[in-house]
């Protein structure tokens, strides 16, 4: 993605930061010169300060970074982009580099690299090598994309870096050192840390505040001043040692990475002034030779020593940013060397017309990243920089003068992407979440093949795995999962996600299959619920559910179902409680039951379906025919249960109540509002207490915002029209439906207690969920927001997917405008965001990323969806979103440490649904025949056991198709002070409870499997972690069973 900036944009703002020679002038203002003699002062005076900085050498050396930013998708879809752009520029980049052994060039996108890879001779692929080899050719950052960090989960960033470190490691026998994040929006924690445990050394980051970046005073140059910018420059701050996680700063004495700010942007240098008559547009001359036009001209013998001095200028202006002699210089763009020779014929005329004349005292080189970093490690040491302690930096800013003359105020707040293009960023999670099963399935029944009866065909599903965990990797993209890219992008996005999960779901019944086998094995799987809804009197449906998580799990399972009474059993063929619930608006019926799975286990259920029963009872004949499809040992028919319908009935109270042995929520209509029913209170039934809690969907009218910026204004209660509340009560679930209008309501479900817990700690019981569906017009941007009695000060958390991110509510810059406060008090929230006090906490957990905020003391709220019909200058289009989304939200509320507690684990289990798989019986056989023929569960760890209850199985995956090898990765997810009794180190023996297994050939590697860190760990692997740490492993994986029956990975194809 470029630049992405108004065609109005004052591009003075960069000639206060990049162009003159700016200092402090004093300690009020970061003032700027506006005449020579002003410019010669301050630069006198930089260059006096750069000294006490740099070594008794004051010349300047200059790495020229050459690269090219190739969005996987933006503008243009990920296919076009390659077979238009990207094949233009690798293939026109190579012969330069073998032609001057001097010229560098730096590549990130590995998904485009790799593909270009696979269309070369091997003459082409020999040479490569050898400038991989001579260091002429650099990787930087090696994922398959450059990674959005405030939305995407950390479990795929790691997916998606391991695909593109394994290339490198397998083709090149190179492992990435320099992270080279230039255009996400905003650096996370998260992807510092990540980078980290991957090995990285360096960290390279761009967009961040831009009052932090420039200066702006309007006593010289500005049209306006803002108070403190340009804290980057006067502190020498663009550079800084990064201690991401305060988690493991409690434990680990150096957990840090050296981060670089591009000071400018990551195009080649400019030089800026302003436009008397036109001041929203100035003038701007560069050596951004491809772009062309008068601003870039072609150096030739007539301009060149001008064109120099130009150069010379804005090094020694950006130089005294530094605390060194070194200056990392950008020289590419978006899809720049498409055209290489106009780009490095020029650029070697200036190197060698500047390094021949001393007087500059200017030395330019090519350069990789790794080599200016080297340079900078060489000349300094760590402790002459700032350190940053777990801060992140969002939210991005823009200042824009346009803006500033319409408004008054130079800032859009970029927090607008945390929520645009939602039905996108679910079906994202969604999609990651299938893929973490799927693999967890694949390595388990690749692990106990047996050659009895095969029916995995281990060739072709590892193709659709792989590829599923291609398409991941390219939505991680920062401009996919944004939804900042193109409507026709984005469909292509979509089309690209629903197909790999559609061909990972058709290729799991096979693998489900294979496990479940026994004397015989189930061939007639299928992933469609549909098949219970199709369900006719008297047929028999096998449900397998399958658990990705390495805890056991007794949920309430929610299955589409038809509208007749059903019977449902468990594996032992006991009855099994189940209650079937109409939705209001698509009038399909959901069945649900109480479904016991062991960890990363499998537990089958059998379905019968007994017809529509009047008065949902059974006769005693009823009775005797069910039993007779039972075929088991004689069970008393009169224990024999249907399943309870519920149909939502409308009321007309004015206040009612749901709830179950822990809570009970309060409803009450709300005169005001047409008398739309509201949440107003909930009641602690262990504490014996009422605690206000109150929910509403809030309307924000939009100020022309586009996918990126956020601008809202006068936020009020979204008006109802007409509304209906619908209460659905059972043994198991209760329900409020609050229909706002046609396009607008919310479902409120509590659970009753289980009869069995759950191994995660997180019970059905503790906690309600809310399904907000929302779909409104234009220029309104809708949140749903909790009012509470909690005194948390408008400081809230969000979270990075791992770690809780304190948010204080604060004036930025002294920008006060009812807009900027909003906006700039939204923060991503990956899956948590939560307010809390000394006593109480309220807890939202979401399925997918969106934008969080404490507006008020009290308060907490999520962005749901956004629309507007302001025409983005970047994309040329407006916020197209027609979408109707249904957000999923699983609320804690109460005690304090008693949420704490929970949270993380029910965050986990929401965004890693159990994943069940459907058979219909032959009409000849009975439940019990089925039983006899095939397991009815699998428990493949030792016993029925359990990872504690703060370690996660984050990863079990067979990376690799010609190697057996498991890649395995393990978490302790509580963090320090969380919990008394789980934010403590946390110690697994995993040989002894995968004792099922064999396992060998252990190695502890870097979080992309890239290099070893301990090689031939000591067995019986013993793993100990501390809170929120990251471990990963390869390790050999087979069944312990007679190795004449099972194999480990037989390829067939």
């Amino acid at each position: 993605m470029g630049m992405k900036i108004k065609p109005l944009i004052f591009l003075i703002f960069i000639l206060l930061s990049i162009c003159t020679q700016t200092d402090v002038v004093d300690a009020k203002h970061n003032n700027i010169g506006i005449n020579n003699q002003q410019q010669q002062q301050q630069q006198q005076q930089q260059q006096q300060q750069q000294q006490s900085y740099n070594s008794n050498d004051d010349n300047i050396n200059v790495y020229l970074i050459a690269h090219s930013h190739c969005d996987v998708g933006w503008i243009e879809t990920y296919n076009n982009y390659y077979q238009e752009n990207v094949t233009h520029i690798l293939s026109n980049v190579m012969p330069y580099l073998i032609k001057d052994q001097s010229k560098r060039f730096v590549w990130a996108e590995i998904v485009y690299f790799e593909r270009w890879w696979n269309d070369q001779t091997s003459m082409m692929q020999a040479t490569v090598r050898q400038l991989v080899q001579n260091g002429q050719l650099e990787f930087v950052g090696g994922g398959y994309a450059m990674n959005d960090e405030a939305l995407t989960h950390y479990q795929a960033i790691l997916n998606q870096n391991t695909m593109g470190h394994q290339f490198l490691l397998s083709t090149f026998g190179v492992t990435p050192v320099v992270g080279w994040q230039i255009d996400p929006f905003g650096p996370s924690t998260m992807t510092a840390q990540l980078f980290k445990l991957m090995g990285f050394k360096y960290h390279v980051l761009n967009r961040v505040d831009d009052r932090t970046k420039h200066f702006y005073d309007m006593e010289t140059t500005a049209l306006f001043t803002i108070e403190g910018s340009g804290g980057l420059i006067t502190n020498r701050s663009f550079e800084f040692v990064w201690y991401p996680s305060p988690n493991y700063d409690a434990y680990e004495s150096d957990f840090s990475i050296f981060a670089h700010i591009l000071d400018n942007h990551y195009n080649p240098p400019q030089n800026c002034w302003p436009n008397i008559t036109d001041p929203a547009n100035g003038y701007c001359t560069g050596f951004d030779f491809e772009a062309g036009g008068s601003g870039n001209p072609t150096i030739n013998d007539t301009n060149i020593a001008e064109r120099a001095e130009v150069l010379v200028e804005i090094i020694r202006t950006r130089a005294g940013y530094y605390r060194h002699n070194n200056l990392l210089l950008p020289f590419g763009n978006d899809f720049r060397y498409q055209d290489a020779a106009i780009m490095f014929d020029n650029m070697d005329k200036l190197i060698e017309y500047i390094n021949a004349n001393s007087s500059y005292g200017v030395t330019i080189q090519y350069s990789t990243a790794s080599e200016y970093f080297e340079a900078v490690d060489s000349s300094t040491t760590p402790n002459e920089f700032p350190i940053n302690h777990g801060q992140d930096f969002y939210t991005v800013t823009n200042c824009v003068t346009s803006y500033y003359q319409q408004y008054g105020t130079c800032v859009e707040y970029w927090s607008g992407y945390y929520s645009s293009m939602p039905l996108l960023k679910q079906s994202i999670r969604q999609s990651d979440s299938l893929l973490r099963s799927a693999e967890v399935l694949f390595s388990l029944g690749t692990s106990v093949y047996d050659a009895r009866h095969n029916i995995i065909n281990e060739y072709q599903c590892y193709q659709v795995l792989n590829q599923h965990r291609n398409i991941s990797s390219i939505l991680t993209h920062h401009d996919a999962i944004p939804g900042t890219a193109r409507t026709a992008v984005r469909a292509n996005y979509m089309e690209m996600l629903y197909q790999a999960q559609n061909d990972t779901l058709d290729m799991l019944p096979q693998v489900v299959g294979q496990i479940m086998a026994d004397k015989s094995v189930e061939q007639g799987y299928n992933a469609s619920s549909q098949l219970v809804a199709d369900l006719k009197d008297g047929q028999i449906l096998v449900i397998s559910v399958t658990n990705s998580l390495a805890w056991s799990r007794v949920e309430y399972l929610p299955i589409q179902a038809g509208q007749q009474n059903y019977a449902v059993f468990d594996y032992d063929q006991n009855p099994v409680p189940s209650q079937t619930v109409q939705n209001i608006a698509s009038k399909q019926w959901t069945l649900y039951f109480q479904v016991n799975v062991a960890a990363i286990g499998i537990s089958s259920y059998f379905i019968v379906a007994v017809g529509d029963l009047t008065q949902d009872t059974l006769t005693h004949e009823d009775k005797l025919r069910i039993s007779s499809l039972l075929g088991g040992p004689n069970k008393p028919i009169q224990d024999i249960i249907i399943s309870q319908r519920s149909v939502s009935e409308k009321v007309t109270f004015s206040m009612l109540t749901i709830g179950n042995n822990l809570f009970n929520l309060e409803f009450q209509a709300n005169k005001k509002n047409n008398g739309i029913m509201e949440l107003v209170g909930y009641q602690d039934l262990v504490q014996g207490i009422t605690l206000p809690l109150s929910q509403q969907l809030i309307e924000y009218y939009a100020l022309d915002d586009d996918v990126y910026e956020f601008r809202p204004y006068n936020p009020i209660p979204l008006a109802a029209t007409s509304p209906q509340v619908y209460l659905t009560e059972g043994p198991l679930v209760q329900q409020v439906t609050i229909v706002y209008s046609n396009n607008a309501s919310q479902v409120y479900t509590v659970f009753n207690e289980t009869t069995l817990n759950s191994g995660s700690g997180a019970q059905e019981s503790q906690y309600f969920l809310v399904e907000n569906t929302v779909a409104v017009g234009w220029n309104k941007e809708i949140s749903m927001r909790s009012n509470t009695s909690v005194n948390n000060g408008r400081t809230f958390y969000s979270n990075n997917g791992l770690e809780a991110m304190k948010r204080e509510y604060g004036t930025k810059f002294n920008d006060t405008t009812p807009w900027s406060m909003i906006a700039g008090n939204y923060y991503p929230s990956i899956n948590m965001a939560m307010i809390q006090d000394s006593q109480n906490e309220l807890v939202i957990l979401n399925r997918q990323s969106m934008a969080s905020s404490s507006q008020a003391p009290g308060s907490l709220e999520v962005l749901l969806i956004r629309r507007d019909n302001f025409t983005e200058p970047a994309t040329g289009q407006d916020m197209d979103d027609t979408s109707t989304v249904t957000f999923s939200h699983r609320i804690l509320f109460g005690e304090k440490s008693s949420c704490e507690l929970i949270r993380t684990p029910h965050s986990l289990v929401h965004e890693n649904p159990l994943l069940p798989m459907f058979a219909q019986l032959d009409e000849s056989k009975t439940i019990q025949d089925y039983a006899d023929n095939h397991k009815v569960f699998f428990q493949p760890l030792d016993a029925g056991q359990q990872f504690p209850a703060n370690l996660h199985l984050l990863t079990l995956t067979r990376q690799w198709l010609d190697n057996p090898s498991i890649l395995l990765r393990l978490v302790n997810i509580y963090e320090v002070g969380q919990n008394s009794k789980y934010s403590q180190p946390s110690t697994i023996s995993v040989s002894s409870i995968f004792n099922q297994f064999n396992i060998s050939q252990v190695d502890e590697t870097t979080a992309s499997g890239n290099a070893i860190i301990e090689n031939q760990v000591n067995l019986p692997l013993v793993v100990t972690l501390n809170p929120i740490e990251i471990k990963t492993f390869i390790m050999d994986f087979e069944s312990q069973k007679d190795q004449d029956d099972i194999h480990l990975f037989k390829i067939n194809q």
